[in-house]
Order: structure tokens, then C-alpha cells, then sequence
């Protein structure tokens, strides 16, 4: 068997995260100086692991992030991969979350509750995001086997960072909502893998265990982070 420990990562804030905005999928601000520096203290943090891999969303703050925390590992491989992008809001999208509070209150709890086809007009439920990911991490997976890598820096959005906590952690989308997150926190989970090259892999199958979950002390001298309100998404 083959251990691999994969470090999920929040991007670094962007002015809409600061100023409560509601940022999914088709919202691609840059980071903010802030941002910047939240991602340099990530950087910092994950110097010292050996990173074989380093993967992140097709969207800027996300690749801008991984860009930050890539220059401590020259040499290690960098994909960008839209299927990491973060849920869809739909007509949502951009809203100060002061105002959007209501509908997006009533998509998430029904994810609480079961209902993972709940979505907000034009946006994407939670079983659209799950099925992606689960597309995504196999292939993720099947290439970690094939080149043999351990470690595997994966930066990405913070609802679609629950979804997957929820897919492959909990095995229950309803239980996304037990893993908090912020702006550059990662979670690092382990999984084990057949070392036979021609097994299937499937990450519904596989067990991923938590082995450390929302680490952000090393942001712990950058000062506010973003709205709480924002923190729920």
C-alpha cells in the first residue's frame, strides 16, 4: 500500500472576500495585499514539506496562492484544473452576502438536511460539485500512483473545499459543514492506495483520514481575516 497525504488549501483573500461578497465561480478577482501575505505565511508553512505536486482551481486567486507557496518547490510539477473551481452561486454571485444571506441560507440548509439538488437560480448544487470532484481526485489519484507521489498541495475555494471534506472524510454531503475554514487555512488528509497499477481507483471507495484539519496558526500575526459571515459559505 501506498500512503499519500494531501494538503487542501483556502486561497489567500481578494477584496470581494473583504468586503463579504459572495465570490463563486464566475467571480475571478486577484488577491489583495492581504491575500498576498496570507499566502506568503502559507508558503512558509508548507516549505518544509516535500511537495511532489502542486494542484490547483482554474481560478486566479486560487493559482496565484499555489503560485506563492510553489516557490519554495522549484522544481515540482504545477496543474491547474477547473474541476476544482469553486461552487457556483448563480444569479448570486457577487452579491454582498448581507443580502444574498436568505436564499444562500436556504440552499445550505437544505445540504444540511439532505436535499444535496438544492441550488440557487442558475448556480450549481451540491451534488454537481461533488460529482466533479470526485472526477477530479480519481484522476488526481491515478497519477499520484503512476509517478509515485506522497505529497500532493491541492489549493482551492472554501465551499467546494467542504464538499470534498464531506465526500471523502465524512462520506456524508451533510456533514460538510463540521469543517471550518479561512483564507489560507489547509486541512491535510491521508489515504492509502493499492500499489497495483492496473487496480481501480476510486475515491468513494478509499478511506481519508483526517490528520490535521483547519491548521492556520501561521496566520496568527496577519490580524482580521475576512468577514464572518463569509466563513459560513
Amino acid at each position: 500500500m501506498t500512503k499519500i497525504d494531501i494538503y487542501l488549501a483556502r486561497h489567500g483573500q481578494t477584496a470581494a472576500n473583504a468586503a463579504g461578497v459572495l465570490q463563486g465561480s464566475s467571480i475571478n478577482p486577484p488577491l489583495n495585499e492581504l491575500g498576498r501575505r496570507q499566502a506568503d505565511a502559507l508558503a512558509n508553512a508548507m516549505k518544509d514539506e516535500k511537495l511532489d505536486w502542486i494542484v490547483t482551481s482554474g481560478l486566479d486567486r486560487a493559482i496565484k496562492t499555489a503560485n506563492i507557496v510553489a516557490k519554495f518547490h522549484e522544481n515540482t510539477p504545477f496543474l491547474s484544473d477547473s474541476r476544482l473551481n469553486e461552487i457556483s452561486w448563480g444569479e448570486q454571485d457577487g452579491v454582498k452576502m448581507s443580502e444574498a444571506k436568505t436564499v444562500v441560507d436556504k440552499v445550505a440548509h437544505g445540504w444540511m438536511n439532505g436535499d444535496f439538488d438544492a441550488k440557487i437560480t442558475g448556480g450549481e448544487s451540491a451534488n454537481e460539485g461533488k460529482a466533479r470532484i470526485l472526477e477530479a481526485f480519481t484522476d488526481i489519484l491515478k497519477v499520484a500512483r503512476e509517478r509515485n507521489y506522497r505529497k500532493i498541495f491541492v489549493c482551492i475555494h472554501g465551499r467546494i473545499m467542504r464538499v470534498i471534506m464531506g465526500t471523502l472524510v465524512s462520506k456524508d454531503l451533510s456533514k460538510m459543514h463540521h469543517f471550518p475554514h479561512t483564507n489560507c487555512c489547509y486541512h491535510q488528509i491521508r489515504v492509502e492506495l493499492d500499489a497495483d497499477a492496473e487496480s481501480a481507483v476510486d475515491p468513494e471507495q478509499l478511506t481519508f483520514e483526517p490528520i490535521r484539519i483547519d491548521v492556520r496558526d501561521h496566520l496568527a500575526d496577519l490580524g482580521k481575516l475576512e468577514p464572518a459571515i463569509c466563513r459560513d459559505l
